[in-house]
């Protein structure tokens, strides 16, 4: 089931991690480890079905296999088209093959 997903993963995302701290807790180096997967986006808002009223909503979709670092809401990636957008939500879903994280960012 995910080796059908494979040809789908065309585009590379980078996931930031906060580095090393000081006495003061400023981050002195970032670091980044880059990923396969499938970007989707979206206009960022949608319409609420009960007020009709615009609300916010995901920027951008990323699809992950196997992703090897854990991913908390909070967490920062770097798209393709260099945007830089926080995980809002997030869907993990263990499958026979491996696992797929669905990564909601805005």
């Amino acid at each position: 089931m995910l080796a059908d997903l494979l040809p789908l993963m065309t585009d590379t995302v980078r996931q930031l991690h906060a580095g090393q701290r000081d006495l003061f807790g400023k981050v002195q180096a970032v670091t980044f480890t880059d990923h396969r997967a499938r970007v989707t986006y979206s206009p960022g808002k949608t319409l609420g079905q009960a007020s009709r009223e615009a609300m916010p909503d995901a920027a951008a979709t990323v699809w992950l296999i196997d992703h090897p670092h854990p991913i908390v809401i909070g967490d920062t990636f770097e798209l393709p088209d260099a945007a830089t957008l926080k995980v809002a939500r997030l869907e993990r879903r263990k499958l026979r093959d491996g696992v797929l994280h669905k990564v909601y960012l805005t």
